[in-house]
């Protein structure tokens, strides 16, 4: 074929990256025709790139970690083969020639991970978006290419490239959406949202991410890895089960759902449990966009066990005064409770 060997990697990476052309296909078929090793090498270096991939129950198509992953096994492979020939054959010459296929390897390795950092890099930014956004007070339901269903909150962007679902499922998040994520034969679903990288198969869960917040995951159902964006120190979180990242964190922290109302925005639902009225009145206000003031400051012991559903500010404030011991009054959007409050 007269190719050299940066030319036979180049043509392996393409096909690796599903980037190579009719012609580079036959240029690469001709060369594995030409003597059994070369059928040999190829495949068995499409093969451990892809056990490489595989290795992890939690599948991310990350090239730089996938690549790491395939140098080990096939420098360890070819370790092995050193070892058994040195074993079974005595003679030096035998020794140094095995040495120098192994070293060729590696750098025969080298150049595919160059060649396939360039052409994943250079295909992402050939790649176009697809943006949504939201105004405030605004949501929006989504479906993606995989099926997986995204909820979209006030003041929220949602951005992924034309090529989700066919290279990877990655999507890019600032402000708060919640996810119904569909499994697509274990592939991994990746968020990146300000400092924080968000990893699941199929799964339902929320997460914020707003400007100058602290990241937050809330997870319903399924398995969600969470952790910096620029590392794999992950944290799993289970069902009932929630973690925060800060900017300056290294990693997140886990603890059980603290706040009921974390998907309120979403399914409409407010569920309070023996809640005091501040916490009502700052529920309230995130949920319906409103003011809510009380007037004496020991209203704020007063505590109400309730369950609303799709229910307007007006209905719930009736509701809480048909309880006792508040009523309110509106004034446009402010809404300002009264009454003789409650004893600590």
């Amino acid at each position: 074929m007269g190719k050299s060997n940066d030319d036979i990697w180049t043509l392996v990476a393409k096909q690796i990256t599903g980037k190579l052309t009719e012609e580079e296909a036959k240029q690469l078929a001709d060369y594995q025709q030409e003597r059994p090793e070369n059928q040999t090498t190829v495949e068995q270096t499409k093969e451990l790139w892809q056990a490489s991939k595989r290795s992890e129950p939690f599948y991310e198509p990350n090239v730089e970690e996938g690549w790491q992953r395939f140098v080990f096994r096939r420098d360890q492979q070819s370790m092995n083969r050193l070892v058994g020939t040195n074993t079974s054959m005595n003679g030096a010459d035998h020794t140094k020639s095995r040495s120098l296929v192994w070293w060729g390897g590696i750098a025969a390795s080298l150049a595919l991970l160059l060649t396939i950092g360039w052409l994943w890099q250079s295909g992402a930014s050939e790649t176009g978006w697809q943006e949504f956004a939201t105004a405030e007070e605004e949501t929006l339901q989504l479906m993606l290419p995989d099926s997986s269903e995204v909820w979209l909150n006030g003041q929220s962007t949602l951005r992924y490239a034309d090529n989700f679902n066919t290279e990877n499922r990655t999507v890019f998040l600032e402000g708060e959406a919640f996810f119904e994520v569909k499994e697509a034969e274990g592939r991994r679903f990746t968020i990146f949202s300000g400092s924080a990288k968000t990893e699941v198969i199929g799964t339902s869960f929320n997460l914020r991410a707003y400007p100058e917040e602290a990241v937050a995951v809330q997870v319903v159902t399924g398995r969600v890895a969470f952790s910096p964006a620029n590392q794999d120190d992950a944290v799993f979180l289970e069902p009932g089960e929630e973690a925060v990242l800060t900017e300056r964190a290294k990693t997140a922290q886990k603890q059980e759902i603290i706040n009921p109302n974390f998907r309120a925005w979403q399914n409409g639902v407010l569920i309070f449990n023996n809640t005091n009225l501040r916490q009502i009145a700052r529920q309230m206000e995130e949920q319906f966009g409103i003011t809510v003031e009380l007037a004496e400051p020991s209203l704020a012991n007063c505590r109400y066990t309730a369950t609303f559903e799709n229910a307007s500010p007006e209905a719930v404030l009736t509701t809480l005064s048909a309880i006792g011991n508040v009523s309110y009054q509106q004034q446009g959007n402010r809404y300002i409770l009264t009454g003789p409050g409650c004893q600590e």
